[in-house]
């Protein structure tokens, strides 16, 4: 006789994470270990109206019960990829709606992924973006992947020649570039979850891309795993098991990556001291290096050979050089003894010249926004301001005498005394009033522009658009 859902496991397992007044959760292979999480603003559900994400939001509401519709919400991903995926926002839309919960949209468009991934590796990494914008920072997310994944995932990245940290597969509760994602179902087979699904009557969508052979996952789950387990029953929990046995030394290489990097931080935020990185073993430095570029691009990696390249080239090279690397979609390169990084990508086009009312509101820029606050003694003086301003690039040539400083210098020496690196400089807004510089937004302001004490201005706000 079938368990009913009060003893079901995925009930169990969700309990063991959503509700605070559950106790230490179970020590079951993958799942989450320790205290419970703190109750946070809310527990959120990526919600795709599959069979797992289903049976997770219904868990999650019947734990919290009367308290599901202030502390739980759900967020679904578009891709756009299915004829059918308008069908499946609605699914989720209802679904959400059934519970009584706030439901984000989040519609995405998926490209050609960095680094030649092909376009599931694009909509795993439009989706996270999307997370990030939909969940508030701090609250978890909860996501619906099983043991059966989890074996799934081990198997691929074996046979990809990963190592302990890809060998981890998914674990219960990462945080990735200010993202809290937490798996409470990775200690419970896919059989427990549709037991759970058909008892509770749940409705779900069958998306026929889970059934095509031709993508690896599903080549792995309908013909492999199956034939392996004929021979060893256990297979799908023995890769699991291997997750968290290599979860356990992918953590000790975190805590190492750590400390590499506290003593290897830069100047600038977000960098590493490449002679500090140089510096180290080998397997420190590619194992420093990999943590790194994961928490900046919440991504995956380059692969060792790529990392030692970053290691030897860049981080190695000489003091007179200026050493790049592009590998897996990323890049990595020195500045004045730094680290930094970015995503590759086809540099903007960049308008010769965009016209801007301050009092219009944010202006959107190819590299970030530029936002203008009214202010009094400091800023751009609003007497000395034409009613539209202009937005410029670099072209070459330019020069500012920085408030309060006596001397006119050019851009380019500024840029230099601030420490903005060559490939920035071009990606920073320029503001002109009457055809004379006068501010590069949060770097300096040009005389005669500046506002005196008690003087009525506007305050120019610079917020350069995420890279990771």
């Amino acid at each position: 006789m079938a368990s009913s859902p009060e003893e079901s496991p995925v009930l169990e397992a969700v309990r063991a994470v959503v509700d605070p007044r559950s106790g230490v959760p179970g020590s079951a292979e993958g799942a989450a270990t320790g205290p419970p999480l703190p109750a946070p603003g809310r527990w959120w559900v990526a919600l795709s109206g599959g069979v797992d994400s289903t049976v997770l939001l219904d868990a999650a509401a019947g734990v919290l019960g009367t308290r599901a519709t202030a502390c739980l919400a759900a967020v679904h991903v578009n891709h756009g990829l299915h004829p059918d995926a308008g069908t499946w926002e609605d699914h989720c839309r209802e679904a959400a709606g059934r519970y009584a919960i706030v439901i984000e949209v989040r519609r995405v468009e998926v490209g050609a992924a960095a680094g030649g991934g092909g376009v599931e590796a694009a909509a795993r990494a439009a989706r996270l973006d999307a997370f990030a914008d939909a969940v508030p920072s701090g609250d978890p997310l909860l996501l619906a992947h099983h043991r059966d994944d989890q074996a799934e995932t081990a198997l691929l990245r074996i046979l990809r020649g990963a190592g302990p940290t890809g060998m981890s597969a998914m674990r219960p509760e990462v945080t990735v570039g200010g993202l809290r994602l937490v798996r409470p179902l990775l200690a419970v087979p896919r059989t427990g979850v549709l037991a759970y699904a058909r008892e509770r009557g749940l409705d779900w969508i069958e998306d026929p891309a889970n059934l095509d052979p031709a993508h690896d996952r599903n080549h792995l789950r309908h013909r492999v795993l199956p034939a392996l387990a004929e021979r060893w029953p256990d297979a799908g929990a023995i890769f699991a098991r291997l997750a968290a046995r290599a979860g356990e030394t992918a953590s000790m290489l975190d805590a190492l990556a750590e400390a590499d990097h506290a003593a290897a931080r830069g100047r600038v935020p977000g960098t590493l001291r490449a002679a500090a990185i140089a510096a180290l073993p080998p397997y420190r430095a590619a194992n420093a290096l990999r943590a790194w570029l994961v928490a900046r691009h919440r991504s995956a990696s380059p692969p060792r050979p790529g990392l030692g390249v970053v290691v030897d080239e860049v981080a190695g090279a000489g003091p007179d050089r200026r050493p790049e690397a592009a590998r897996g979609g990323i890049w990595v390169r020195r500045y004045r003894g730094d680290l930094h990084t970015g995503p590759e990508r086809a540099p903007p086009r960049l308008s010769a010249s965009t016209p801007w009312r301050l009092d219009a509101g944010p202006l959107d820029l190819p590299h970030g926004r530029l936002a203008a606050v009214r202010v009094e003694g400091e800023g751009l003086a609003a007497a000395r301001l034409p009613p539209v301003v202009e937005v410029r690039f670099r072209r070459g040539g330019e020069r500012c005498r920085p408030h309060p400083r006596a001397v006119t210098k050019p851009l380019k020496d500024l840029f230099q005394e601030l420490g903005i690196p060559p490939w920035e400089r071009g990606e920073r807004p320029l503001v002109y009033a009457g055809g004379c510089l006068a501010a590069a937004p949060g770097l300096f302001l040009c005389d005669p522009f500046a506002a005196g004490a008690g003087e009525p201005a506007w305050r120019l706000d610079w917020t350069p658009r995420e890279t990771r």
